[in-house]
């Protein structure tokens, strides 16, 4: 039997469907898991975890590529999911998925109260990074290959 290759959220309390990740979308994740997972490791400011992974922010349930939960904020997971927004999301983009994340999850992470929003594209490996400020994002870099996070006490290129 083969099982369909999608990935699907609910977004607005419609269900959204999108293809599975491809080899490249699913390396820059792992890049970024290894070189994060291993500054946490030495400075256990928090807990970084990889999609599928569903994350509870009022009537939508989204599985973003990477989130980053702050040690004192781990409560925020119950009955293994997330219950309340992550401190940190990462989302890489694919064709399928770039309205999506540049805009409707933007929407989404930004009312929720995410405290920063990297969004990746890894044709070049763009990261834009956009920091909660007065209860907006706003734009604070964009660079190639490179990630600086307040809120995780890390920068890592990858």
């Amino acid at each position: 039997m083969e099982l369909p290759d999608v990935n699907i959220e609910l977004i607005d309390g419609q269900i959204v469907q999108e293809p599975t990740p491809t080899y490249g979308h699913q390396k820059i994740v792992g890049n970024l898991l290894v070189e994060i997972a291993n500054q946490l490791r030495q400075t256990h400011k928090g807990e970084i975890v990889t999609a599928p992974m569903d994350v509870f922010l009022g009537n939508h349930v989204v599985q973003p590529d990477l989130l980053f939960i702050s040690t004192e904020r781990l409560n925020i997971i119950q009955e293994g999911r997330i219950k309340d927004s992550p401190d940190v999301v990462f989302e890489i983009i694919s064709p399928s998925n770039s309205f999506r994340d540049t805009k409707v999850k933007f929407d989404i992470y930004e009312r929720f109260g995410v405290k920063e929003y990297f969004i990746v594209y890894p044709d070049d490996k763009t990261v834009v990074k956009y920091v909660l400020s007065n209860g907006k994002f706003h734009e604070e870099y964009r660079e190639i290959g490179f990630v600086k996070s307040h809120a995780m006490a890390c920068e890592v290129n990858f």
